[in-house]
């Protein structure tokens, strides 16, 4: 069982997790939006479905990244990656798409720290057919989120939590902004 509390402090550590990891720059923006539901992929469509687990001795935190293999999200992603100017394409692609997903339950990860340790899983590719059976992992708590980066990159994630039936998950985080501490900068007087 979950509180509201807690259901609130996993989305606000995601999106928060998803905003800082997806600006590049400090005229980017990067809106992210609660869906009613998960959007299932048509069959056939060209799309890569990322997943990554969050597992503690209380919950586990099933993450599963839906993005397309269009022009501006490819663009996007080699930009992110330094890639050396030339398209990602293939393993470099996959590697991009698994990297990316890495840096945002990364960030959420540490976010959640204060509250629970918790680990993570190498990021995994499934078909992207494979988001309509999530029920299978009969999880306590379902929720589903657009992410528009300067209007031009759109992906989805959806953010399955499992408690054990035994188990109430109650928590908060600490929603107030704090100036990032800036760590290994060398300051010359």
């Amino acid at each position: 069982m979950m509180s509201p509390s807690a259901c609130t402090a996993i989305h606000w550590l995601f999106e928060k997790s998803v905003r800082e990891t997806s600006i590049l720059a400090p005229e980017d923006n990067c809106i992210v939006s609660a869906r009613p539901e998960m959007a299932l992929v048509a069959e056939g469509a060209k799309r890569k479905l990322v997943v990554l687990n969050i597992s503690s001795y209380v919950f586990r935190i099933v993450a599963l990244f839906d993005f397309g293999t269009d022009e501006a999200t490819t663009a996007y992603l080699a930009r992110k990656s330094h890639s050396t100017g030339k398209p990602l394409e293939g393993q470099a692609l996959l590697d991009a798409y698994a990297e990316f997903v890495n840096m945002i339950c990364g960030a959420f990860n540490r976010g959640l720290g204060t509250a629970f340790p918790a680990g993570m899983s190498t990021p995994f590719f499934l078909e992207s057919s494979c988001a309509r059976y999530v029920s299978i992992l009969d999880p306590s708590h379902v929720a589903s989120f657009e992410v528009a980066i300067n209007d031009s990159v759109r992906f989805s994630f959806t953010v399955c939590i499992c408690v054990a039936s035994d188990t109430e998950l109650d928590f908060d985080v600490d929603r107030s902004v704090q100036e990032e501490e800036s760590s290994g900068v060398l300051e010359l007087f």
